[in-house]
Parts: structure tokens; C-alpha cells; sequence
């Protein structure tokens, strides 16, 4: 008998019970199917997001699509324009490794404007999203790109349109699911980008993820 492939195991445990109920019972009978189960789960918690059909389908191949969309632009202009152009990069998957890797960069300081035009390509990626991920959700993943986005802000930078940001972020927040995690995060770039427009050391300081 053949192991269940991952795109299986996704679909199953999208299902309600008895299907979800037989799918761990497998998973827990045999050691690779429960090893790819393992794999589904780490790939919904990778990209946050709840469906694992989708997980499978966009976790998989996310990284490839957002190193060629990197390595065929010099900007985040051409990115985006490029992404525009491309239904294949206009997927949640994208969006949300483009936003773990600039919350990976911001770190360091010499990666920081990388990291600032990473968060607004998936902020923008966010943008060009499907109902058929649930408007409330993809309001999620917007304010945190742009909030990570706007706690890059490079000290002295002109505050009265960072300051239309940050309105522009806690509108998109109030759009989404309630989700605390959520809100807790956002409000932590908030308050750093905060501290870096009024003169403080905040930009050094990593809010919670």
C-alpha cells in the first residue's frame, strides 16, 4: 500500500470528521505518513495560513517564485511590476515569505532598506489577493507588511506622511479578523516606528512575532 502524498493528506485535513479523524489515525500508524502530515502542519504555521490545501500548494513552491521575482528586478518598483504582470507571483504564499524574510533582514542594519522594500512588496502582493482568501485575513497580512514596512523608517525621514501611514494601518487592522497575535505584532512595529520618528532608539528594538 502507497503512502499518502502530501496533497492528500492536505485535502483530508481539510475535511471534517471522520476524514480528518482517519488521516491522523493513519499519520499515527505510519511513521512517513505521519512525517508528511508533520511537514503539512509546519507548512500552515510557516506561512499563517489555515488552510492546508492551500499551505501545501503555494508553502511549497513560495521561496522559488520569490527569488525569481527578486533576481529579475534591481527595485521594489520592478518587483511590483513585475508581480502585477504575473498571476504567479500573486499568491499569499509569496506575500508571506517576502514578509518573514524582511523581518529576518530588519536586524541588521545594513539590510534594512532590503528588508523595508520586502515588506512593501508583500504588503502590495497582499493587495492584488482574492476574496478566496477571506478579505478579513488578507487585512491581516496587509497591516502586518506595512507595519513592518513602516518600522523600517529611516530616522529623519519626513514624518507627516509616515504619520498617514500608520492611520493607514490600523484602518487595515480594524478590516481584520481580531486575531490579538495579530494585533499585538502590529502595534509593536507601530509603536518602534513611533519611536524612531520622534528621536527615540526605538529602531533597534524588535517587537514580538
Amino acid at each position: 500500500m502507497r503512502h499518502l502524498e502530501l496533497s492528500e493528506i492536505a485535502k483530508m485535513l481539510a475535511e471534517s470528521s471522520p476524514v480528518l479523524d482517519a488521516c491522523r489515525h493513519l499519520a499515527e500508524k505510519c511513521p512517513t505518513c505521519g512525517e508528511r502530515l508533520a511537514q503539512v502542519e509546519a507548512l500552515m504555521q510557516r506561512i499563517g495560513h489555515w488552510d492546508p490545501e492551500v499551505a501545501v500548494r503555494e508553502g511549497l513552491v513560495a521561496d522559488d517564485l520569490l527569488e525569481a521575482l527578486l533576481k529579475k528586478g534591481q527595485s521594489l518598483e520592478s518587483w511590483t511590476a513585475l508581480m502585477e504582470k504575473k498571476a504567479k507571483y500573486q499568491t499569499w504564499g509569496v506575500a508571506w515569505v517576502a514578509l518573514e524574510r524582511a523581518q529576518t533582514l530588519m536586524t541588521e542594519e545594513a539590510s534594512r532598506r532590503e528588508a523595508r522594500d520586502l515588506a512593501r512588496l508583500a504588503a502590495a502582493i497582499a493587495g492584488t489577493l482574492s476574496s478566496s482568501y477571506h478579505p478579513e485575513s488578507v487585512a491581516d497580512l496587509k497591516a502586518l507588511a506595512l507595519a513592518t514596512a513602516l518600522a523600517l523608517t529611516p530616522p529623519g525621514e519626513e514624518s507627516s506622511g509616515a504619520l498617514r501611514q500608520i492611520a493607514a494601518v490600523v484602518t487595515t487592522l480594524d478590516e481584520g479578523t481580531g486575531d490579538e497575535a495579530v494585533a499585538r505584532k502590529v502595534l509593536g512595529f507601530l509603536s518602534q516606528a513611533l519611536q524612531i520618528l520622534g528621536g527615540g532608539n526605538g529602531a533597534r528594538k524588535q517587537p514580538e512575532r
